[in-house]
């Protein structure tokens, strides 16, 4: 009788011991972010034209002067809020927020309007993401993820003969990612797309209630 409720009482210390292993593993299913980036490739040619690489792309300035006017222009990098949740430890599904902000000065010739001001344009994006994480430990993951989704450019209608609003389709892709700690991490990303060719942040990994 002493020897079964040996065996009962180890059974118990046993399913808890895994329930609480369980509920260890849970604080890495929910991750939060913010990275800055350089060099994103999104409206630097014309006005909401999206991806096209502009001759200035590697440039947050650039001044242009010809026989139709000028025009001069910085641009402030992108600025991203993420949100992860790893439903298994290779593979994630996530989101982000993203905003661009360029500012033009301007005085140009058209074919039927000139144009001359000062102001603005935004780039706003909201986009959905997946990411594959292939080599991780305790201290490190090397990860790629692909977003896609929509980008709402404003722009100041000082200076523009067009519509303030425009939605346009918008994607990043980065090619190496890597996640260096814990529970809080520093992140560097190297890609193409909206974020930047160049990012730099850091996250939060977390569990809910519920997990």
């Amino acid at each position: 009788m002493k020897k079964l409720e040996i065996i009962l009482i180890f059974v118990f210390m046993l399913d808890n011991l895994c329930a609480q292993i369980g509920k260890t593993k849970s604080y890495t299913k929910h991750e939060i972010g913010f990275s800055v980036g350089a060099f994103p490739l999104i409206g630097l040619e014309g006005y909401g034209a999206g991806f096209i690489f502009y001759p200035h792309i590697f440039k947050h300035t650039y001044h242009i002067e010809d026989i139709n006017g000028y025009e001069k222009a910085y641009h402030l990098g992108s600025y991203t809020l993420k949100y992860s949740y790893h439903f298994k430890p290779k593979h994630s599904f996530g989101g982000s927020v993203s905003w661009v902000g360029r500012h033009v000065d301007k005085y140009r010739i058209y074919t039927n309007a000139i144009v001359d001001g000062s102001g603005w344009i935004h780039y706003f994006t909201v986009q959905g993401n997946y990411r594959y994480t292939y080599y991780q430990n305790n201290k490190i993951s090397l990860f790629c993820e692909i977003y896609s989704g929509l980008t709402l450019y404003i722009t100041d209608d000082v200076f523009l003969p067009k519509s303030k609003y425009e939605i346009l389709p918008a994607l990043h892709l980065n090619i190496f990612g890597m996640d260096l700690g814990g529970k809080y991490k520093f992140l560097l990303e190297l890609g193409i797309g909206t974020q930047g060719l160049f990012t730099t942040g850091f996250s939060y990994k977390f569990s809910l209630l519920t997990d």
